[in-house]
């Protein structure tokens, strides 16, 4: 059997944060969601999702946390920071695998 993968890309927003967002505001408010925010520690407890261009909202395992941390701590981006996270089906949920920045295409 051949395990299930995914391409995930959007915008990193803390499921603190998408909770507390109208979901029709959701990607206006991802594409403006501080690396400051992201990185606060209720923020991090959360965990993360991923709204993409087509307004598509990821939530992330929580495996994720660590790796997003990471890629997040060391952007250089203030605001609207895109991931790029690839996923594997396992023992019936999507872990993530990889965590990567995608350079501003501005």
């Amino acid at each position: 059997m051949t395990n299930e993968t995914e391409t995930i890309e959007g915008y990193v927003m803390d499921v603190g944060c998408i909770r507390k967002n109208a979901r029709d505001e959701l990607l206006q408010k991802a594409r403006v969601h501080t690396r400051d925010c992201a990185l606060m520690g209720h923020c991090i407890e959360s965990g993360y999702g991923i709204v993409s261009d087509d307004d598509t909202l990821t939530v992330l395992d929580p495996d994720a946390t660590p790796h997003v941390v990471d890629v997040v701590e060391t952007s250089d981006t203030a605001e609207g920071i895109q991931l790029h996270v690839e996923r594997e089906h396992r023992d019936g949920a999507m872990e993530t695998t990889d965590v990567t920045e995608i350079e501003s295409r501005d």
